[in-house]
């Protein structure tokens, strides 16, 4: 199943930011096969290895590559259905260091099938949450992928209401977790011309279904439902 993934992706088209070699995008499809295909400690190691040294991550520069976004579910396949408990660990382990390390300069952001323009951290979170019931066998390891997973939220505006003064209430579905207020938030908005704007949010209720009430201080888009926020601080997050 990895490998008809691997396959499938066109890794030519993905930007290699540092134009090294052991940076290209091909080189990570060619460690994540050797990875898929390990059949002892010293080959998973030194699939792990090649992805943990460029391309993928750089671990001794706690740097993100643009590949990670493309690698992360077949990590996740791995995770899941890897033929050996230590596939499945190493790529635990590679998904931890893609979700705390940062991205190349300009080189943050990703196209997502849902949003344009998404923080590279949010969107390798989003396909973490996921996969929930699967990391949730792996224990306190897959716990802590998922908890930090959860900090990178995404908020979908669904109803709003126009408040005396310009500030706006908004119900919402939360992916995430209920983050303090007050505090600064990215925003989409499906009619902005712009593809990010900065927004105050002044304050926040949430269940644990994920159900949401927000309050916007003023706000010079028009945020109407399907409009989309992210934390301010994820957008900025470069190495």
């Amino acid at each position: 199943m990895s490998l008809d993934a691997i396959d499938a992706v066109d890794w030519s088209t993905i930007p290699n930011p540092t134009w090294h070699q052991c940076d290209e995008p091909e080189r990570v499809a060619h460690a994540l096969r050797l990875l898929t295909v390990s059949a002892t400690a010293n080959e998973t190691g030194d699939a792990a290895s090649l992805l943990a040294g460029g391309g993928f991550v750089c671990s001794h520069a706690a740097m993100m590559f643009p590949a990670a976004y493309t690698a992360t579910p077949i990590l996740l396949d791995l995770v899941e259905h890897g033929q050996r408990p230590r596939i499945k660990e190493a790529a635990l382990g590679l998904l931890a260091d893609a979700l705390g390390y940062f991205p190349i300069a300009g080189h943050n952001r990703v196209d997502t099938p849902y949003d344009a323009d998404v923080p590279l951290c949010c969107a390798i979170a989003r396909l973490i949450r996921g996969r929930r019931s699967a990391l949730l066998v792996h224990g306190n390891h897959g716990k802590r992928l998922l908890a930090e997973a959860e900090l990178h939220w995404r908020m979908t505006i669904e109803e709003t209401e126009l408040q005396p003064g310009g500030t706006l209430t908004a119900l919402a579905t939360l992916e995430g977790t209920p983050f303090g207020t007050p505090g600064e938030a990215e925003f989409h908005s499906p009619l902005s011309e712009r593809s990010t704007a900065s927004v105050w949010i002044d304050a926040l209720t949430a269940d644990v279904s994920g159900a949401a009430c927000f309050q916007l201080g003023r706000i010079q888009y028009e945020a109407v439902p399907g409009s989309v926020l992210y934390p301010a601080e994820c957008g900025r997050r470069e190495h």
